[in-house]
């Protein structure tokens, strides 16, 4: 049975990009402007979520002081508004209950939980760190399954220990995406309708989430451009799957296709910020630097990059003015 909590987790999960200033700083002034811009455009509850210090956040970076700086403005402004999403990323299980119980205490609904990377763990190891958060925290947790940020192969939640998981009473959803499409489809008809499962999966898997009931879809373009976001929640819960699929190959498949090689459409780096900045810059948003020391983007790939974008037809959808 759902609880009342769940149903708050669906639609697109979006994830501000931290706001700094040119030494460093947070920017918490321009934050404030465009959060509220954004809820203003009709982001809110049942349309969405609002989730700070993701990995599009820069979270891994932030300072405990900036964490704590970033959730307590999120659960000021989005409290009754919209539901509410810190990320936690903690290899101490001790640590990341106490970020959760300070995100249970200010308001915040739910934290996005990944397993602790340094290396691969076990599932008993897991479990254990996601009983601690859950038993010492009453905020709902999303499960985060990202194999990529583990060391080779890898570690990726499968039936076995999603079937523990979701018997401990604050799981409420799962962010997926895998390397392995079977577990994807397996995971989401063996547990769809028993916790609320968040596609982190990227756009050429179509509309297969909406087919296999996901509730929802992370993004980042709807910071700048919630009409665009909106419009996808509306096919997706209509089950418009030629439309969403047009859209998405339209926006977000082939524009990319005719500007890169192959060999240039991986990004590597150790943390999402510098792409992740990028994507808001090439929108119009100007976003401070990059977090201390993730390596900046080649020029070859940036001016790729702006060529696809400006191919794909997104700046259609963006009404933020800088």
């Amino acid at each position: 049975m759902p609880t009342a909590r769940r149903s708050k987790l669906v639609g697109p999960v979006i994830v501000p990009r931290t706001f700094r200033t040119d030494d460093g700083q947070l920017n918490l002034e321009k934050q404030r402007r465009q959060l509220r811009w954004l809820l203003d455009q009709g982001i809110n509850e049942g349309n969405g979520v609002i989730m700070f210090a993701g990995g599009g956040s820069e979270g891994y970076f932030l300072s405990d002081d900036e964490w704590k700086a970033s959730v307590d403005f999120l659960a000021e402004e989005c409290k009754g508004r919209v539901p509410s999403m810190a990320g936690i990323f903690e290899l101490s299980a001790r640590e990341a209950a106490k970020k959760a119980a300070y995100c249970a205490d200010i308001g915040i609904d739910f934290v996005q939980l990944q397993p602790p990377h340094y290396m691969v763990p076990t599932d008993d190891e897991v479990f254990h760190h996601f009983k601690i958060v859950n038993d010492s925290a009453d905020v709902g947790i999303m499960l985060y399954n990202a194999p990529w940020a583990m060391p080779r192969p890898g570690y990726e939640f499968r039936p076995p220990i999603v079937e523990r998981l979701i018997q401990l009473e604050n799981v409420e959803g799962l962010k997926l995406a895998s390397f392995d499409i079977r577990n994807y489809v397996a995971l989401a008809r063996l547990f769809a309708t028993e916790i609320n499962l968040i596609t982190n999966q990227p756009p050429f898997v179509l509309s297969l989430p909406i087919k296999l009931g996901f509730a929802g879809f992370i993004n980042s373009h709807g910071n700048l451009a919630p009409r665009l976001v909106l419009h996808m929640w509306d096919l997706w819960k209509n089950k418009k799957y030629d439309e969403y699929d047009e859209l998405t190959l339209k926006l977000y498949v082939d524009p990319h296709l005719r500007v890169h090689m192959p060999e240039e459409l991986e990004w590597r780096g150790m943390g999402e910020g510098p792409l992740a900045r990028l994507g808001m810059e090439a929108m119009g948003c100007k976003m401070g630097p990059s977090f201390e020391a993730q390596q900046p983007l080649s020029e070859a790939f940036v001016k790729n990059f702006l060529e696809g974008y400006r191919k794909s037809g997104l700046a259609e959808w963006v009404d933020w003015e800088e």
